[in-house]
């Protein structure tokens, strides 16, 4: 055989080999691409989800692929937490902070820094030493109950959220009531000047309750959106005596849990879209558009457990875990509970 026929033998090969890979690349791109939409469309089926037209849709599937791969980027990066798919999918990071987030809670919080550290309330509760249990979880320990999770919606409403289910677990712990406490009556009433959908304050919403009280949600049903004030035709009034101002120390705020109940607290919430479940060990707090209100209900040796404001269908059945090292993903210094 001469090297000519040789040499030409060789090239060929070489094209066979090289059109085999393409092929193999090529065959894997479709592969995965069918995967993604198989699990596009059982996302859609799964969170009832649907679009007003292709264009919509396709943009929507790509806004998906790109959570996937925040995701994956998350599981790499925090391994004791699991991060995939969930009802905000569809949403980009942008989308998901104007929706869910918008001003909060949190926004013009240190404007407040001086009322917040300067309430009357704030030395109202005497802290009784004891040994702490590793481990608590309200639903399981009390004191009290808590009410079902719920679901806040497009209204920047986590703050009347934490306010009325700390309040609810007080009622249950203290009076031996099962009350579910009307969110919207905070949104539509404690604040004229404040549209309650784009934010409040603990200190404030506390305060309203003190002196006005709450009514219960099915006298006040909630709507997500902010509305007149009809506080006075709602019914019977429940208040609270006052309310505290926690210390910033994790075994503070866990001897309160145990013995006093749900704690209305702060968070930064930044990676919570993809969040399924697991503990959560990031510990770079900072201020950014990822701040919320939630309720602390428990904790363990190395996390909180926080009841958030997204539905059951998010998290572990609408609670999350973070770390307690350090200061996680909670600001200790903006957690406060009512008193009766």
């Amino acid at each position: 055989m001469t090297n000519k026929l040789i040499g030409k033998l060789v090239f060929l090969l070489l094209i066979e080999v090289a059109f085999g890979q393409r092929l193999k690349s090529s065959n894997s791109f479709i592969s995965k691409k069918s995967q993604l939409q198989q699990d596009f469309q059982k996302f859609k089926k799964t969170y009832s989800k649907s679009y007003d037209s292709h264009e919509h849709e396709s943009y929507r599937f790509n806004v998906f692929i790109e959570n996937l791969k925040e995701s994956e980027r998350l599981n790499k990066e925090i391994p004791s937490a699991k991060f995939g798919v969930t009802k905000f999918s569809d949403y980009t990071k942008e989308e998901f902070q104007s929706i869910y987030f918008k001003n909060d809670i949190l926004s013009n919080i240190e404007t407040f820094d001086s009322y917040l550290q300067n309430t009357s309330s704030s030395d109202s509760q005497v802290e009784v030493e004891q040994s702490l249990p590793d481990k608590w979880d309200i639903r399981i320990n009390g004191p009290g109950k808590m009410q079902p999770v719920e679901d806040q919606g497009h209204c920047g409403s986590c703050w009347a959220f934490a306010i009325t289910s700390t309040v609810e677990n007080l009622y249950s712990s203290k009076k031996k009531q099962n009350l579910n406490f009307s969110e919207q009556q905070l949104i539509d009433c404690f604040n004229s000047d404040l549209h309650g959908c784009d934010g409040g304050f603990f200190t404030l919403g506390y305060d309203y309750v003190q002196k006005t009280g709450l009514t219960t949600i099915d006298k006040y049903p909630y709507i997500g959106q902010y509305d007149d004030c009809h506080e006075k035709s709602a019914g019977q009034l429940y208040k609270i005596n006052g309310y505290v101002h926690l210390p910033d120390k994790a075994n503070a705020l866990k001897r309160a849990l145990v013995q006093n109940g749900a704690i209305a607290v702060a968070v930064d919430s930044r990676f919570w879209q993809n969040y399924q479940n697991g503990i959560i060990t990031d510990s770079n707090l900072g201020w950014n558009a990822s701040l919320k209100a939630a309720t602390l209900i428990g904790y363990g040796r190395n996390y909180w457990l926080i009841r958030n404001t997204w539905g059951s269908d998010w998290g572990e059945d609408g609670h999350i875990r973070v770390t307690n090292q350090s200061y996680g993903t909670m600001f200790l210094e903006y957690s406060y509970q009512p008193y009766l």
